[in-house]
């Protein structure tokens, strides 16, 4: 018993040390002992839980039932749910739903197939779901499903969403996909299938390599519906360009492919241009419109965007007078890529793709672009008072106001056509051509008043045709009424001469006071025709295009003489050396015919007085000697001018000039012709219209991190690509004419500010941060 006792006791003091040692225990670490004994709470709480749930299968999985449109499957599929999926199924053909099929989806019927449909689709990574999978398993809320609210992560995945962006894109599947109010994150949810079908299916399976047309052009029309997001613009235009270069190389015509829906060159048109650069080939009038139009740096005023075909013809018209057949392209070192960052999540982890060909990309250079945009300058500066016609006035394109303030070669053919046949005849006749300004307005569609700022469009409008008209406004002219008469001439470098020069107004002036003069009795008389068409010829000093308006102004002047009123002013301001040079000429001007009327001795006696000259000088002059010829000698030397012979005594059969006298008096012209041109001067002929309200361009911005124009143009062409060379590099900056490396410092320090990320990083080859691609896109 004793031994008995004993053995009791040591159990005792044994169980005493262990609740002891127990205590301890508890008392220095109940903390975690807390968290251990919580843990086994909860799994025995799970297991109690799954053991009461219903299980119709031995894996515990659910089975749903779901419809599928009789044109893909008249059984029902079943998929199963149990919780967070991991991958199962690689083979994409299992799961996917091709074009035209329909299925039936928590309530919602969607049809035309492009979708993957099931459960345990591995993604492009190859190790998470893929986002665009719709998983029939997951519920949805039908009340909540409006797909114009933003519902959705940045990295949108249907597994990941919640019931109500479930629904809201269940239903905008269902509603055909192309309701431009949608979020734009169900747009790009379903873009990740199209993608992923595209560049893991088609790699293996041939009939998704056969549905590539089909995605490629659904993409497109996604493009057309949400292109104005930039960010969906970038991936899906960036797809796009990636499988066309999959394809076989194009046949470039002369007539390019149209843009990108959302209106940038496309790579069949980056392609193109290449190929014409390698093989040396002019680049064509309708390919340099096409990639005016489609560069990112091209910025079209009001006048290209309210008048886009007049300013496509204008633009094809000018670049073949500068260029001929075409400008040829530069062979630059930048080789032609083209590459595609996957826009799903689903491909996260896996680098981008890239294809390169042997061929220059001469998009990424400044310099063909900027003669193309300059050129494009110029004739939205010719479209300008069109456009702003038009704006004021838009039921009136094909009115005489908007035709006028239409370059020539615009014109429709049936109002040009009548213009071109009349300088036929002036050409065939060898003469300018006089006409009554009613019969001139009458080509026109209800041209019923002319004023100044029409007459002075319709002058322009002749001289793009290659001809003149007098009179004309810029030249002294006056707006002619209806009855008056004007003389049309033509002269194929007329547009070169648009201003009058001092030479000209003096001749001009000089004439218009010798048909006063020759008038004065009635009529011209033949010999004094013959004497002024004559000096016409004799001065040499003036070009061509001047000669030819001057033989025009005369027949206007010998038509309906002018008068002497409008002349007063200028003659005052004259010395009285060029006025007694004027007096002289007139009064040789009066003896050309031998005979002086009394008319004419009173018009002269007029001028005289105006002149400031003693009008009884007039008859001395009359009767004085005419051998040689009038010389003046001005107070200032004078730098260039023409001589005014005196007219010979006539023969019977006409006039004959004395040749000798009249190369003396060139010998004078300098000097006389600086001193007539003082009343040319001080008339001024160069009349300014009168200012027009100019229509306020819009202000483009279109900066990128807060940087100036130059530095944005190249920050989007370095977009284009996930990494460019050195050599790349080097080429950009000197096509630009910028350092490279203080550029690219200038471009990261931009994105710091705006993104605490560097734009690019690498020295060879510098790699593009494609998450700053994808803020700048948002």
């Amino acid at each position: 018993m004793a031994r008995k006792s004993s053995g009791a006791s040591g159990v005792l003091i044994l169980a005493a040390l262990i609740l002891a040692a127990l205590a301890e225990l508890i008392k220095n670490y109940w903390p975690a002992l807390l968290v251990i004994g919580g843990i086994g709470v909860a799994v025995w709480l799970f297991r109690k839980s799954a053991a009461q749930s219903p299980v119709p299968q031995q894996d515990g999985s659910i089975t749903l039932r779901v419809s599928v449109g009789s044109d893909y499957d008249s059984d029902a599929r079943d998929y199963s749910y149990s919780g967070r999926q991991k991958p199962t199924i690689r083979d994409g053909d299992e799961l996917w739903l091709p074009a035209g099929k329909s299925v039936t989806v928590g309530g919602y019927l969607l049809n035309g197939g492009l979708l993957y449909v099931g459960k345990g689709l591995a993604g492009g990574n190859g190790w998470q779901i893929e986002s665009a999978l719709i998983d029939p398993a997951l519920p949805v809320n039908q009340g909540e499903d409006d797909y114009t609210a933003r519902k959705l992560d940045y990295w949108p995945s249907y597994s990941e969403a919640s019931r109500d962006a479930r629904a809201s894109y269940l239903n905008w599947l269902s509603k055909g996909r192309s309701d431009p109010g949608a979020d734009i994150g169900y747009v790009f949810m379903y873009f990740y299938g199209l993608e992923r079908r595209a560049l893991v299916d088609a790699a293996s399976s041939a009939a998704a390599k056969a549905e590539l047309p089909a995605i490629m052009r659904e993409v497109e029309r996604l493009l057309a519906m949400y292109g104005d997001n930039y960010s969906f613009q970038g991936y899906a235009g960036s797809l796009l360009d990636f499988l066309k270069a999959g394809q076989a190389q194009p046949h470039c015509q002369d007539s390019p492919p149209p843009l990108s829906p959302n209106g940038g060159l496309t790579f069949t048109h980056r392609l193109c241009l290449g190929q014409m650069s390698s093989l040396r080939r002019a680049l064509p009038g309708e390919w340099a419109y096409i990639w005016l139009m489609g560069d990112r740096t091209t910025q079209l005023r009001t006048a290209a965007q309210r008048c886009p075909d007049e300013f496509k013809r204008a633009f094809i018209e000018q670049y073949a007078r500068e260029f001929g057949d075409g400008m040829l392209l530069p062979q630059n070192k930048t080789r032609l890529k083209v590459s595609h960052q996957p826009a799903s999540p689903s491909f996260h982890g896996q680098p981008h793709i890239e294809k390169d060909f042997d061929l220059p990309d001469v998009t990424v250079l400044s310099s063909p672009m900027k003669k193309l945009q300059g050129i494009a300058e110029s004739c939205m500066a010719q479209l300008d008072a069109y456009s702003r016609f038009l704006g004021r006035n838009p039921d009136k394109a094909e009115s005489a106001d908007a035709l006028l303030e239409l370059p020539f070669s615009l014109w429709p053919e049936k109002y040009r056509q009548p213009l071109e046949n009349i300088r036929a005849t002036i050409k065939t006749a060898g003469k300018p051509l006089a006409t009554k300004f009613e019969r001139l307005q009458g080509l026109f569609p209800d041209w019923h008043e002319a004023n100044r700022q029409k007459y002075m469009s319709l002058s322009r409008a002749l001289s793009e045709a290659g001809m003149g008209i007098e009179p004309d406004v810029k030249f002294g002219g006056k707006v002619p009424t209806p009855d008056a008469t004007v003389v049309i001439f033509s002269d194929e470098s007329i547009q070169s001469y648009r201003e009058p020069s001092l030479e000209y107004g003096a001749a001009s002036l000089t004439l218009h006071l010798a048909v006063s003069v020759s008038a004065a009795d009635g009529d011209v008389g033949n010999e004094e025709r013959q004497l002024l068409l004559q000096q016409l010829e004799d001065w040499l000093h003036l070009n061509e295009s001047a000669r030819r308006r001057l033989q025009a102004h005369l027949r206007l002047l010998m038509t309906e003489p002018p008068g002497t009123n409008n002349l007063k002013k200028r003659i005052e301001a004259l010395s009285i050396t060029a006025r007694q040079a004027i007096g002289e000429f007139l009064t040789q001007v009066a003896k050309a015919d031998d005979e002086v009327t009394p008319a004419e001795v009173k018009l002269l006696e007029k001028i005289f007085k105006m002149l400031g000259l003693e009008t009884q000088s007039v008859y001395s002059l009359l009767h004085g000697p005419a051998g040689a010829p009038v010389t003046v000698r001005p107070s200032d030397a004078g730098t260039s001018g023409f001589a005014i012979p005196r007219p010979p005594k006539p023969k019977e059969a006409g006039i004959e000039l004395d040749m000798g006298r009249i190369a003396a008096l060139h010998a004078e012209s300098e000097k006389v012709s600086a001193i007539l041109g003082e009343i040319f001067v001080e008339e001024t002929v160069r009349v300014e219209s009168e200012p027009e309200a100019q229509e306020a361009e819009p202000e483009v911005h279109d900066s990128v991190m807060g940087l100036d124009e130059e530095h944005t143009e190249l920050v989007r062409i370095l977009c284009t690509r996930p990494e460019w060379t050195r050599d790349e590099l080097e080429e950009l900056a000197q096509d630009r004419g910028i350092l490279l490396d203080g550029t690219l410092e200038r471009i990261n320090e931009a994105a710091f500010d705006t993104f605490d990320q560097p734009f690019g990083e690498g020295d060879d080859p510098v790699e593009i941060n494609q998450e700053v691609v994808k803020e700048m896109l948002q």
